[in-house]
Parts: structure tokens; sequence; C-alpha cells
């Protein structure tokens, strides 16, 4: 998986244009990849309700519809699963059929999880929200720009930063080719962007990828261990989740898990290892998360009842300051609707996430696909619309 920029031109030119895409995680999707055509018909959604076994169905009718390889999707209360189901292909033109144990690239949703470890570590009494790049990194005192030293762990997890969305590095390949351990590198990003011009003025929101690798780079400072052993100890432990991984499952285990799918010659398009397309490792805090569905659920089940006044792994006071706003749409790691709901969408370049919270209907929705384009998005987003649909119908 790591680029080899010795291959020249045509090697750099694809992985400059795709992660241009996959660094547009929480973002409009509308201009990812061409698209592929859309079916002649309409379909035909019957809805029925919750429990009635047939969301296989109308998952299948909106996969067909938007041509997609395959598409999940589940909805569960605090305390049940309610449905869950899945439709499709594991790769585009194959017959080997997607399960609901498959794991999903989950993207730019990482976020929320970063900022739940965070929560975790500021109640353990490790940093505060109010901790800033001085206090927890001492040593870069003047080498630094000024106007960073005092940037705050909520500066970086609300994007209030005023940090460009991306490091320009993202783009030379050098991320995939260090073999450094990932604070090693987080570290080394860090400097580098603190060392950058400002995008925007602190206090402004400014949806930034980068600042989320120094966030997760600070709670590894105080901590000793990796972002990645931080997740683990932090949310898959105490949420008795399965499995959370790192990077492309398909890369890792090709026989058994999703490829994710782009659009080539007007063709789906499993992207592998060879593609030469996938995320450095580094920029794990803000989206390089694999997982289940199974574990999904666990996980948004915590937070829909944290949003209705129960603490569980994190306290109540801690799960609303995630959910309440810092700047006018965005609380830390989650992006606020109206009516008390939330979410966080997440899109690789090859796989689109969505989700939908509503603490007043006690229930939680989310759907995935393992293809690019707008045409991903308007499936996830039909496939959320359809249980609402299927709940409301009960």
């Amino acid at each position: 998986m790591y680029l080899n920029i010795k291959n020249g031109l045509v090697h750099s030119i694809i992985v400059f244009i795709t992660l241009t895409l996959l660094i547009a995680c929480g973002s409009d999707s509308s201009s990812y990849t061409e698209q592929p055509k859309l079916k002649a018909t309409e379909p035909e959604l019957l809805y029925g309700k919750t429990g009635d076994e047939k969301l296989h169905e109308e998952l299948e009718a909106i996969r067909t519809q938007y041509n997609m390889p395959a598409l999940a999707a589940f909805i569960v209360s605090s305390d049940a699963l309610l449905e869950m189901d899945v439709s499709g292909y594991r790769i585009s033109g194959q017959p080997t059929l997607v399960t609901t144990e498959d794991r999903w690239s989950i993207g730019s949703f990482t976020k929320s999880i970063t900022a739940t470890v965070a929560s975790r570590l500021v109640e353990q009494g490790l940093i505060s929200l109010e901790s800033d790049v001085l206090e927890i990194f001492p040593e870069l005192s003047g080498k630094i720009k000024p106007e960073y030293e005092h940037l705050t762990l909520r500066d970086l997890l609300s994007m209030t930063s005023g940090l460009k969305r991306d490091l320009d590095s993202m783009f030379t390949g050098q991320w995939h080719m260090d073999q450094r351990s990932m604070t090693e590198q987080r570290y080394s990003w860090t400097i580098e962007l603190l060392n950058t011009e400002p995008e925007t003025t602190k206090g402004t929101f400014l949806y930034s990828n980068a600042g989320y690798v120094l966030a997760g780079h600070m709670l590894e400072r105080v901590t000793g261990q990796s972002w990645e052993a931080l997740v683990a100890q932090e949310i898959v432990i105490p949420l008795e989740m399965n499995l959370i991984d790192f990077g492309t499952a398909s890369f890792m285990d090709p026989d058994n898990q999703p490829s994710g799918h782009q659009i080539r010659d007007g063709q789906w398009h499993a992207i592998t290892a060879a593609d030469r397309v996938s995320l450095p490792k580094v920029i794990g805090p803000a989206g390089t998360i694999n997982t289940n569905l199974h574990d999904l659920s666990l996980y948004l089940q915590a937070h829909l009842s944290g949003a209705m006044g129960k603490g569980n792994i994190v306290s109540t006071d801690s799960y609303a300051h995630m959910h309440s706003p810092v700047s006018e749409s965005y609380g830390l790691g989650w992006i606020l609707k109206e009516n008390n709901q939330f979410h966080h969408n997440g899109f690789t370049g090859s796989f689109y996430l969505d989700n939908l919270i509503i603490p007043e209907e006690n229930i939680a929705l989310l759907a995935v696909t393992n293809g690019s384009t707008t045409q991903a998005r308007e499936a996830v987003e039909q496939a959320i619309a359809v249980m609402l649909e299927r709940y409301n119908a009960q």
C-alpha cells in the first residue's frame, strides 16, 4: 500500500486526485468521481415497518436504483438493535455477497470516536479541553508560529483552530513511505502543521483533517500510547465491541471483506492496495477506522443513550459537551442538526457512510455503501429515510 514516487507522473497524478477526494470527509461529495448510470425506473419501496424482516428488500431496491455495489444499514434504540441488514456484493461484478459481519471503512465518522476518546481522558484528569499546544508540547516554544502556541484541545476538536484543512505533504507520498511509529510520525506532522499559515482566524469554523491529527497526537503525548491503542482501550473494550481496525479492511483480508469502489471508464473498479490510493495511517484520528455494523451499533447506542441523559462510557456532561455547538453547527466531533439531532458522515473516496441520532425518538440510524460518487450519498440518505418511515409505521 506504500507509494512509489519513482513510478512517475501517472502515479503522482492518481495519488493527488484520490487523496484530494479522500480528505474531503464530512463535506459535499457531489464532484468526487464520475457517476454510474442510474437504473431507468424508480425503486418500488414498500417501506413496511420495523421488525417485519423486509429491510433487506428495501435496501436491495435502493442499491439497485442507485447502482451501488453494496448497501448496509441498521436502526437502534438506546438499549436494543431494532433491525439490521445488508444488500449487494463485496466486489462489483463478483458473486460474493456482503454480510452483517463485514467491515466497512467509516472515514470521518472516526472524528467522533477521537472526540469520545478525548472525553474519556478528560474525565480521567489526563488532559483538559482547555489544554493548549505549549502545555502538551513545551519543547515547541519558539519553534512554531506564535499564534498556535495556545490552541486548545477544544479548538481542534471543534474545528475552530484556524488551521488549514490538510497538509500539503499529504499529496507527496512521504507519509505512505514513512516507516516510523505512528506517534513519531504524528509528532513530525504536528511540527509541520504548526508552522503553516493560518487558513482563517481562530474561533471561525473550518473543517480540518490536519487539526484532528494534532488533537489525536495530544492524546498520545499525555498517555504515552498511540491513538490506535487508545481507541482500543477507551472505546472498544468498555463498549464490549468486537473489532476496530485501522486502514482498509479489504487490503488486509481481500477474500473476506468488502472492497471500496470508484468509477473508472463508466464501470465500478474495486480498489486494491495496488491502486496506491489509500490514506496514510498517520491521519488515523481524522478518518482511518474500519469496523462492522455490530460495533457501530454499540457505539451509536452509547451516544444516543448519553444524549438522553444516561451516562455510560463517559458522563452525561461529557456527552453534552460533544453534542452541543461550539460553532454554529459543529460540536466536538459531531455535526449538529435541528431539533437536537446530530450525525457525522464519512467519505474515503471509495466508501460512504452517514448516520442520524434522534434522542427525542430514542433511535439512531446508520447506512454505509462501498462506492463513491454523489449516488453513494443519495443511496445512503435514502436508506436512512426508509428506515425512518419503517420505524414510524409501527
